[in-house]
């Protein structure tokens, strides 16, 4: 995986007009704890975690297994890639969810550039889950 990240960061930083940042790390680990970290437990309804970006320590989680042949998985890389580049070029948001809106937006269309037409069905997503998941709730 590592090997796409140069690329990735030089086509995420064309389209938002910034300088490829270096590259973050990138720990593969396995399915439970991404799941611990992202949901404080097991899968969340059956869903699972696809990818975590540590702004404290600048670097990507990916689950073990990941594949750098696997178009999902190399768009999970980017998607958390679009975080590192928020992160180190100072891009400011109300919280860490606001981030999602680019980071989806540009997963989807580096998606169709490989031909997905449908980028959100491929991502289990939708614009909706999108907006939700950006929302900055308030601290309990």
């Amino acid at each position: 995986m590592e090997a796409l990240i140069p690329g990735m960061l030089i086509w995420i930083c064309l389209q938002i007009g910034c300088e490829p940042p270096p590259p973050p790390a990138v720990l593969l680990v396995p399915q439970e704890v991404m799941d611990a970290r992202v949901y404080g437990g097991g899968g969340r309804g059956g869903t699972f975690a696809c990818g975590l970006y540590d702004h404290e320590t600048q670097s990507i989680w990916l689950p073990e297994g990941c594949r750098a042949d696997d178009l999902f998985d190399q768009s999970t890389l980017l998607h958390e890639l679009v975080h590192h580049v928020q992160t180190v070029t100072g891009m400011q948001y109300p919280c860490l969810a606001a981030q999602e809106p680019l980071a989806y937006g540009l997963q989807a269309q580096w998606l169709q550039e490989q031909g997905i037409d449908d980028p959100y069905a491929m991502l289990g997503v939708d614009k909706f889950t999108v907006l939700i998941r950006s929302i900055c709730w308030p601290e309990e």
